[in-house]
C-alpha cells in the first residue's frame, strides 16, 4: 500500500507544532490550543501507513518545537547545549507515541474522538514518570490564565484540562473532516478511515466544556467562601537579578548573599507591611557557608598527603565541634540580619526566614543537598528540607560520573543527593510546605507533598517554593515554570508563593491565578498575605491513580489482539 506523502506529513506536523508554540508563552494565544492538534489528528485519521521516513519527520519537527520552546536552557552552561537537544528529542518522542497509540486504537475500531484524548493523556502521564518525570509544556498549561477552564485540575490535575482540550480538537477535526476534508480526500492519495458524522464528537466536546464551566463556577463559589474565613501569615518574597554560573568564586557567592541580605532589610524598611517570614530564593542564603550536620555514623573526611597515605583531616571530636561552630555562625548570621530588619522597621521581633541554602550532611560519606532552612525570629534553625526531586543534567548527570574518561566533564556542583521526604514549617499558625525549583514543574511531586504521611489528609496551608531561574536569563522557560505552579495550585487548592532569583517571583492563589508578580529580572520584593482555605482536593486524595487506570486501559486496548486489517499491520511495523 502507498505510504502517506512526506510533504503532507511535514505540513501537518509543522502546522500543529507552530500552533502549539503560539498557544504557550511567550505569545500565549490560548484559544489556539483548541485547534493546535487538528493537523496531528488528521495524520491519525488517514488509512495509509506512515512509513519509517514520516515517523522521523514527525520526530524531527517535534524536536524543533521543543528546542524553540525551551531554548532558555542553553544559557545555563555550555554543556547544557547537549542536554537541551537531548531533552527536546526526548519530549518529541511523546508526540510520536501519541500518533502511534492513537492510530493503533483507531485501527481497532475505536472512534477517533475517543482514541485521541486517551492517547494524549497516556503520553502526558508517561512523561511525568519516566526518567524522573517532567510536567513542563503540558497541554493544560496553555489555559493557565483561564480560571474557568482549569479548576478541574482539582480532579485530574493538568491531565484533565488537557483531556478537555484534546476533545475540543477532535470535535473541530470531525466537523472539518465531514464538511471539507472528505471532499478533498476522495480526489487524492489520502483517504480517511471513514467519514463519521461530527454530531457525537461535537456533542461530547460541548458536554465536557459545559461540565467544566459548571464545575468551575460551583467549586469556585464554595472554595472562595472557605477561603475568606482566616488570613494566614504575611510573607515577603525576595527577588534579585543575580548572575549565576557553575563554579562561582567565593567572593561572588558572598556578594550575592550580601545583596540579598541588603534587599531583605531595604524591602521591610521601605514597606508599610511587616512580614512574619521572609523567603530567600534557592541557594541565595548559603554565602559559602552551607548548613552542616554531623550524623551519628559520621566518618571524618580524609586526604592524601602525597605519599599514598590517607589521613583524616582531624579527629572526630574536633570535627564535630567544628561543625557545631559552623552551625552557630549560620544561626548568628540569620539572627543578626533579623535584628537589623526589626530595628529598621521599628519592631521588637524579627521576621522568620525560609531560606534557600546548601546543606551538607557528614555521615559515612559527605552528602550535599539543595535545601530550605527555617529560622525562627531569634535566628535559631528550626528544621530543614532537602530537595527530593533533582534536575537531571542540572543537579546530577547520570552514568558519566562512573566513566573514567568522561567524569571530568561533569562540573563539581552536579553531585547533589535527593532529600528523604517532605517537611512542614510553622510560621505562626500557618503550615508551610517548602519545595525547590523543578519540583513545581513535576506536578506529582508537589501533589504528594501536600498529603500528610501520618493521616493521609491534606494538612498544608501554603506551599512556598524557592528557585533560581537566573540560569535561563529572561527566556520563556521562566513563564513555563510559572504555569506549572499555577496548575499545581489549582490542583491542590492551596496558594503557592514563589521566591526566585531573576523570576518568577509570584503569589498564586488557590484557584491557580496570579494575585501579584514581580517582573522578570527586577530587584525587589513582593508581599503576600494568602488566605486560609479548607477546601479538600480530590486530586491530592487520590493522586494520579484515575489517570493511571485510564492509561492502562488505553494501552490494553492498543495492544489487544484483534482481526486487524492488513493496512493496520503494515502501518505500525516501524
Amino acid at each position: 500500500m502507498i505510504s502517506l506523502s512526506s510533504r503532507s506529513v511535514l505540513f501537518s506536523a509543522a502546522s500543529s507544532m507552530i500552533l502549539l508554540w503560539l498557544c504557550h508563552p511567550p505569545l500565549a494565544i490560548w484559544p489556539l490550543a483548541m485547534v493546535a492538534l487538528v493537523p496531528l489528528i488528521w495524520i491519525v485519521s488517514v488509512r495509509q501507513p506512515l512509513g519509517r521516513r514520516n515517523w522521523w519527520i514527525v520526530a524531527a519537527v517535534s524536536t524543533l518545537y521543543y528546542l524553540l520552546s525551551l531554548q532558555g536552557l542553553r544559557h545555563a552552561h555550555p554543556a547544557m547545549y547537549a542536554c537541551w537537544f537531548a531533552l527536546s528529542a526526548y519530549l518529541a518522542a511523546y508526540h510520536v507515541g501519541f500518533l502511534a497509540m492513537a492510530r493503533r486504537l483507531t485501527h481497532r475500531g475505536i472512534a477517533i474522538w475517543i482514541a485521541t484524548p486517551l492517547a494524549w493523556m497516556t503520553m502526558e502521564l508517561l512523561r511525568n514518570y519516566l526518567l524522573t518525570g517532567i510536567s513542563v509544556l503540558m497541554l493544560g498549561h496553555s489555559l493557565a490564565n483561564v480560571p474557568a477552564m482549569i479548576q478541574i485540575a482539582n480532579l485530574l490535575g493538568s491531565y484533565g484540562v488537557g483531556l478537555v482540550i484534546v476533545s475540543i480538537n477532535a470535535a473541530v477535526f470531525a466537523a472539518l473532516n465531514s464538511s471539507l476534508l472528505s471532499v478533498a480526500a476522495k480526489s487524492s492519495e489520502v483517504q480517511s478511515t471513514h467519514v463519521e458524522s461530527p454530531r457525537i464528537p461535537i456533542a461530547v466536546a460541548i458536554v465536557l466544556v459545559v461540565a467544566t464551566l459548571v464545575y468551575s463556577r460551583s467549586t469556585l463559589t464554595a472554595v472562595d467562601d472557605l477561603a475568606t474565613s482566616q488570613e494566614l501569615a504575611t510573607f515577603a518574597l525576595l527577588q534579585r537579578n543575580e548572575h549565576v554560573e557553575y563554579g562561582m568564586s567565593i567572593d561572588r557567592e558572598v556578594e550575592m548573599f550580601q545583596n540579598y541580605a541588603s534587599e531583605a532589610v531595604r524591602s521591610v524598611a521601605s514597606g508599610n507591611i511587616y512580614p512574619d517570614a521572609i523567603v530567600w530564593p534557592e541557594s541565595m542564603f548559603t554565602g559559602t557557608v552551607p548548613w552542616m550536620i554531623a550524623d551519628q555514623d559520621l566518618v571524618v573526611p580524609s586526604f592524601d598527603d602525597g605519599s599514598g597515605t590517607v589521613t583524616p583531616i582531624m579527629g572526630a571530636a574536633e570535627f564535630r565541634a567544628n561543625i557545631a561552630e559552623r552551625q552557630r555562625y549560620v544561626s548568628d548570621r540569620a539572627g543578626y540580619i533579623g535584628r537589623m530588619i526589626a530595628d529598621e522597621a521599628g519592631q521588637t521581633e524579627a521576621p522568620q526566614f525560609i531560606a534557600g541554602s546548601g546543606v551538607v550532611v557528614y555521615a559515612d560519606q559527605p552528602e550535599a543537598y539543595s535545601g530550605v532552612l527555617h529560622f525562627d525570629s531569634r535566628g535559631k534553625m528550626q528544621d530543614w528540607y532537602g530537595k527530593t526531586h533533582l534536575v537531571m543534567f542540572g543537579e546530577y548527570i547520570p552514568v558519566l560520573p562512573w566513566i573514567p574518561v568522561l567524569k571530568n566533564l561533569v562540573p563539581p556542583e552536579l553531585g547533589l543527593k535527593n532529600g528523604k521526604s517532605s517537611k512542614r514549617m510553622l510560621v505562626g499558625d500557618t503550615v508551610v510546605s517548602p519545595n525547590i525549583c523543578i519540583e513545581t514543574a513535576v506536578e506529582r511531586v508537589v501533589i504528594s507533598q501536600c498529603k500528610s504521611s501520618e493521616s493521609g489528609e491534606q494538612d498544608v496551608d501554603v506551599i512556598v517554593t524557592v528557585t533560581n531561574d537566573g540560569w535561563f536569563d529572561e527566556s520563556s522557560v521562566i513563564e513555563h515554570h510559572l504555569r506549572c505552579a499555577q496548575l499545581v495550585a489549582a490542583g491542590c487548592r492551596r496558594p503557592i508563593l514563589s521566591s526566585a532569583n531573576n523570576g518568577p517571583t509570584a503569589w498564586i492563589d488557590h484557584r491557580g491565578q496570579i494575585v501579584k508578580r514581580l517582573p522578570t529580572g527586577v530587584n525587589g520584593s513582593l508581599y503576600a498575605k494568602p488566605q486560609h482555605c479548607d477546601a479538600k482536593s480530590l486530586y491530592v486524595m487520590w493522586g494520579d491513580w484515575p489517570v493511571i487506570a485510564i492509561g492502562l486501559i488505553a494501552i490494553a486496548l492498543g495492544f489487544k489482539r484483534t482481526n486487524a486489517t492488513a493496512d493496520s499491520r503494515t502501518d505500525e511495523t516501524t
